[in-house]
């Protein structure tokens, strides 16, 4: 590949030229060039800048014994020896160099050598402090010229990063041949000044506008700045060099920083005078900012205000950095007889104060030039609250509401807060402009929000409705006017809306029939999710991963058997032959956790009827409907949700449940729109992390629960993901969260009134289900190990080998088919798991990676690890260290010290055999065994390098097993037999062996529901 390399000389040119491989240095030939071009075809001035003429420079390099250059980035050998080459270099000027840095440090970036890049990031860094408006103009002296420039502004930020950039200075820049090298921090500034005065120059031809100091030098300086001529300085230049560097200087360390204040009507006017807003131009002494000053004030304090200099000077840069950042503030500070730096300041027009402030404000900001607004100025926004009564005796309050029920609601607007009357509403609404006076203060509003809000209130302001629009109108938010920020009502529907009804209403007890004591914070969720559900509105179980999510959705299910039961019993003893309403649940997972469900249903709900929808012989049409109606819970998959959408939405569903929600966080994809399409009386969605890259995770979620609750993605968008993420306002999070609240219940593993609950270790085996590729596979070995002990003469010591290894290479089939196959093949084919298994892994990392907390990973097998480790780096985007047997001391010592830190590496993937003993790892509170050595001992000693004394949080601990397989057998052996692990399975997988062939078959066979779609 070639590269380009860069060095800074010392006529302050930029030198490039080309490395080939295999060829000396700058030897770069047309098509080469032709090359490197269509390698970076977004960077025409490299391209074309390669093009130019070259010339020689002689730069120091490492050479080989033979006296030729080391190519870049090998590792250097003793014999190598640092000598003078002679290079072809093409040299760039001024803005030529700035626009080719400009390509390095984007689209070129690729192309381009350490020393090149480390200037592009020197001058990207001189480029946005030219954009803030960060720069002070500068004099110095070279090749016997007196030179005016610009230069990013000395403060502290500045040094702190230069000297940063200074210490990882590549050695080639400091290589040209010749007299002794700049050091790294001369360079830096040598770059910085250059790249700074390219681009500082253009936007600052106004400096030279307006009063001009008396002094010549001071005169001349600043002309300079405006022609680039060199300063012909009368007297001594070292002298005024000097004075220039003392200026700089105290901007940082006893002067004054500038303030733009805007002084309001009738503050600073002679009685009759008319009401103007003014803008004025002020120095705010550091070392007692609540002192303002104009030009006369800075001058009569003196040294002790301004650090010993002109006043003027500083309020003139002040005044070129505030028209750099906001270019209208140009006409008003600088131009033709403006004076804002007098007493009285500058007129300044409504619309122009309300750009200066909505848009010039951030930028002024990010300039370091305060903007001082008068004391009562404050911008609120229109917002509404909910009022809700009985419409009936009883309706709100009483427990049972449903959502059908009928409410009476009245709307009210207020301002920032503050409730507004009819008339004032009406007022406001009148006014010719977005700053208005409210009550003593001048108030920035938005008119149109206003005018709306005075229409809606006129027309839809109070009535009765059902529970249900009013929840969907206070959620969508689509026809009303202005953000809902309050809702004050009774009773249930109180509690709904005010997002706490799992702490307020009376929690149900545990239903019968579910083997299992629920936990305090579980029982509240059950409570919850049947309030929603009897209310109809869709719900989001956002509990920490961990927490029991599946446990409280089952308890649901057996809730509502019981109840349906109940009434049914009811109905029989009234002579009333009707079936209760109630129907079939659906639950839609990843294809990885199918057997999960299905054995915690087993477990905790066996009085369920439980069907699971997948496999080539699944029912169809009529036949799945009928079916369902005979099941309390069907599962299927996201891929058989789309591709069976048609048969399932034909189904009367009585709740549809979405596990790992996330997987619908796109609403547009088929699978996100064939949920919406399923009817269903409930919706509810199961998921660890309801936001896992953006907001737009968080209302597809719940677009899939509660359709068109938070309005479309565009108004969603405007509303809310670009106000709260680009922005970073809080009043849009704020009202997001009134909203959202009544439809999310989330706990975490540290609130309190759940951290008392959990137990100290919490340890689970997860299924996964196997891909049709795996289960070809398993199949395979499992047929050719039966032939082979078909053979008489294939017994004893032959017969135990031959089942160990088919063991082997059966765990293999189920952690990967390249890990079986040795193919090299990839993880994941056209962007699709080819393993249940990983596919369920990448879920749980990525879950708890997602909450900031570490993971250790244990395979018992070395080449697998190796397949893992950059896999879950691509997935997590951080580098997954794997420690194994091969890893030397000191880079294992290395590896456990790194993942220890508080920012260290956030998963650890170990063999069990090199990690499973010896190490201190409490920095991580999962473990996930993604391989089982089916010896507890064993595995209990791996998960103690996470559960052990120094661990402050829970461990969660997975032990993953492929569904219908050899894996989920043995680990029903296991756990039964968990107390005579010792004497029963203590030498690993060995008693197998001892299995008769029937036995074997059986252990060994491939389950009905080991395949998923």
């Amino acid at each position: 590949m070639l590269l380009v390399h860069g060095l800074w000389t010392r006529a302050r040119t930029l030198a490039l030229w080309v490395e080939v491989p295999r060829r000396r240095p700058g030897g770069a030939r047309a098509g080469d060039l032709a090359q490197l071009a269509a390698a970076a075809p977004a960077a025409p001035h490299l391209a074309g800048a390669l093009t130019r003429p070259r010339g020689p420079l002689g730069v120091l390099l490492p050479c080989t014994a033979a006296g030729r250059p080391a190519a870049s980035g090998a590792r250097p050998r003793e014999d190598w020896r640092l000598l003078p080459v002679d290079l072809e270099v093409v040299q760039l000027h001024g803005r030529q160099a700035v626009d080719v840095l400009a390509e390095v440090a984007g689209p070129a970036a690729a192309v381009a050598g350490d020393g090149l890049r480390w200037l592009a990031h020197v001058a990207a860094g001189a480029r946005t402090a030219v954009d803030a408006g960060h720069v002070v103009p500068d004099l110095a002296v070279h090749d016997g010229e007196l030179l005016a420039g610009w230069v990013p502004l000395p403060d502290r930020r500045v040094q702190r990063w230069r000297t940063a950039l200074a210490e990882v200075c590549p050695p080639v820049l400091r290589a040209q041949a010749g007299a002794a090298p700049p050091t790294a921090a001369a360079l830096v500034d040598d770059v910085c000044a250059v790249v700074t005065d390219v681009l500082a120059a253009q936007r600052t031809a106004h400096v030279a506008a307006g009063p001009l100091p008396a002094a010549p030098a001071v005169r001349q300086w600043l002309l300079a700045l405006r022609t680039g001529e060199p300063v012909r300085a009368p007297g001594s230049a070292q002298a005024l060099v000097r004075r220039v560097r003392e200026w700089q200087r105290s901007g940082q360390d006893s002067g004054c920083d500038v303030l733009l204040r805007v002084v309001e009507p009738g503050a600073w006017q002679q009685d009759g005078a008319e009401e103007t807003w003014r803008l004025q131009l002020r120095l705010r002494p550091l070392d007692e900012p609540s002192l303002v000053l104009d030009l006369a004030q800075a001058r009569a304090e003196g040294g002790r205000s301004a650090g010993d200099e002109d006043p003027l000077l500083l309020l003139l840069s002040g005044a070129a950095r505030a028209g750099a950042a906001h270019p209208p503030l140009r006409r008003l500070l600088t131009g033709p007889g403006a004076d804002a730096a007098s007493a009285a300041g500058v007129e300044l027009g409504v619309e122009e104060l309300l750009d200066l402030v909505e848009r010039g404000g951030p930028r002024l900001a990010a300039a370091g030039i305060a903007l001082q607004l008068p004391r009562r100025w404050t911008r609120k926004a229109v917002s509404l609250s909910l009022e809700a009564s009985a419409a009936q005796p009883g309706a709100v309050t009483d427990p049972q509401l449903r959502k059908d029920d009928l409410v009476d609601f009245r709307w009210q607007a207020a301002l920032g807060g503050t409730p507004l009357s009819e008339a004032e509403l009406l007022d406001l609404a009148a006014a010719k402009s977005s700053l208005v006076r409210f009550r003593g203060e001048w108030v920035q509003v938005d008119l149109e929000d206003l005018r709306r809000s005075a229409r809606f209130l006129r027309t839809r302001g109070s009535g009765s409705a059902p529970v249900r629009d009013v929840l969907a109108l206070v959620g969508a938010g689509r026809d009303l006017p202005a953000p809902v920020t309050s809702v004050d009502a009774r009773g249930v529907l109180g509690d709904v809306l005010s997002g706490r009804a799992a702490e307020r209403l009376p929690e149900l007890a545990d239903p019968p029939g579910l083997r299992a004591v629920l936990r305090p914070y579980q029982r509240r969720g059950l409570t919850w999710l049947a309030t929603m559900s009897r209310l109809g509105l869709g719900a989001v179980l956002a509990d920490d991963m961990g927490l029991g999510k599946t446990l409280q959705l089952l308890a649901l299910l057996v809730h509502e058997h019981a109840q349906d039961e109940q009434a049914r019993d009811g109905d029989a003893r009234d002579g009333d032959a009707r079936v209760p309403g109630g129907g079939p649940t659906l639950l839609v997972c990843p294809m990885s956790v199918v057997g999960n469900w299905q054995a915690e249903a087993a477990r905790f709900a066996p009085g369920l009827r439980v069907h699971v929808q997948h496999g080539p012989a699944r029912p169809r049409g009529a036949d799945l409907a009928a079916v369902a109606a005979g099941h309390d819970l069907v599962v299927t998959t996201y891929g058989l949700l789309v591709r069976d959408a048609a048969d399932l939405a034909r189904v009367p569903w009585r709740r549809v449940a979405l596990d790992e929600a996330q997987h619908v966080k796109n609403a547009a994809t088929r699978a996100a729109r064939a949920v919406r399409a399923l009817p269903a009386q409930h919706r509810v969605a199961l998921t660890g992390t309801p936001v896992e890259n953006r907001l737009e995770d968080l209302r597809a979620v719940l677009d899939a629960t509660n359709p068109g609750l938070l309005g479309s993605a565009a108004h969603f968008r405007d509303t809310f993901a670009v106000p709260i993420e680009k922005l970073g306002q809080q009043g849009p999070a704020r009202r997001l969260a009134v909203v959202t609240r009544p439809f999310v219940l989330r706990r975490v593993k540290t609130d309190p009134a759940v951290a008392g609950d959990l137990p100290e270790k919490i340890e689970m085996t997860v299924r996964a289900n196997l891909t049709p590729e795996q289960a070809g596979l398993y199949r395979a070995v499992v047929d050719e190990l039966v032939r082979r002990l078909a053979d008489p003469e294939v017994e004893g010591v032959s017969r135990k080998g031959l089942v160990l290894a088919a063991l082997t290479r059966l765990k293999q089939v189920c952690n990967h088919p390249a890990h079986y196959l040795g193919d090299a093949s990839g993880v994941l084919h056209r962007g699709r798991h080819r393993s249940g298994k990983l596919e369920l892994l990448d879920d749980i990392v990525t879950s708890a990676r997602a909450e900031g907390e570490k993971v250790l990973c244990f395979t018992q097998f070395a080449e697998f690890g190796h397949m893992l480790a950059p896999h879950l780096a691509e997935r997590t985007g951080e580098p997954v260290p794997f420690l194994h047997g091969g890893v030397p001391r000191r880079q294992r010592d290395a590896m456990v010290a790194e993942f220890s830190e508080a920012d260290g590496h956030g998963v650890l993937l170990l063999s069990l055999r090199a990690g499973g003993t010896g190490l201190n790892l409490t920095a991580a509170n999962h473990v996930v065994h993604v391989d089982r050595w089916w010896n507890p001992a064993v595995e209990d000693q791996a998960t103690d390098r996470a559960y052990r004394i120094g661990q402050q949080r829970r461990v969660q601990v997975r032990k993953l097993v492929s569904a219908g397989t050899v894996e989920e057998r043995v680990d029903a052996l296991v756990q039964r037999k968990r107390d005579l692990a010792g004497a029963v399975v203590g030498s690993g997988e060995g008693w197998i062996t001892e299995l008769d062939g029937d036995a074997l078959r059986e252990l060994l066979s491939l389950g009905a529901d080991a395949v998923g779609d």
